[in-house]
């Protein structure tokens, strides 16, 4: 079982998320989430956020699952997770990256994902654990690979 960080836009696919962490996160033993708990840290500033929230938790994980919506592609600090994940520094080992694409939903793939197939890969909604078992280790295989780093990080958030 990989520790693994989840990563999405709040905005519009929290729901999704919390269904996907119930049915395969830590009491399924699928993976353990080293994700934020869904709170509001809106009066925190970014740096504050990065610092003390986000890269702790990234830090602890070998995994980074992107679940991906309509506005996936578009959100800065989506952008900035993938980033963290697959930049190697001190403390800090590289993450594979895997997108699931969320079903019923438009998807907007983040570009850093698409700019780095040596370090991810992109699947559909896994039907059974063993499936998304399968999926966390080919990508925790892939992390060793350098990444393509060069995109500047996205500033703002965008819906195209």
């Amino acid at each position: 079982m990989r520790n693994v960080f989840v990563s999405y836009s709040h905005r519009l696919d929290q729901d999704v998320v919390d269904e996907f962490r119930r049915k395969f996160g830590n009491d399924k033993m699928v993976f353990s989430d080293c994700s934020l708990e869904n709170k509001d840290l809106s009066h925190l500033s970014d740096d504050t956020i990065k610092n003390n929230y986000i890269r702790p938790q990234l830090r602890l994980s070998s995994v980074t699952i992107v679940l991906i919506g309509a506005e996936t592609g578009g959100r800065w600090w989506v952008d900035w997770e993938i980033y963290f994940s697959l930049r190697k520094s001190a403390g800090n080992e590289r993450n594979g990256i895997l997108g699931i694409l969320i079903p019923n939903k438009q998807h907007y793939i983040p570009q850093r994902i698409l700019d780095n197939p040596n370090n991810s890969e992109i699947i559909s909604m896994p039907k059974s654990a063993k499936e998304l078992e399968d999926a966390i280790e080919r990508v925790y295989l892939k992390r060793y690979h350098t990444p393509n780093l060069s995109r500047p990080l996205r500033q703002r958030n965008s819906h195209i």
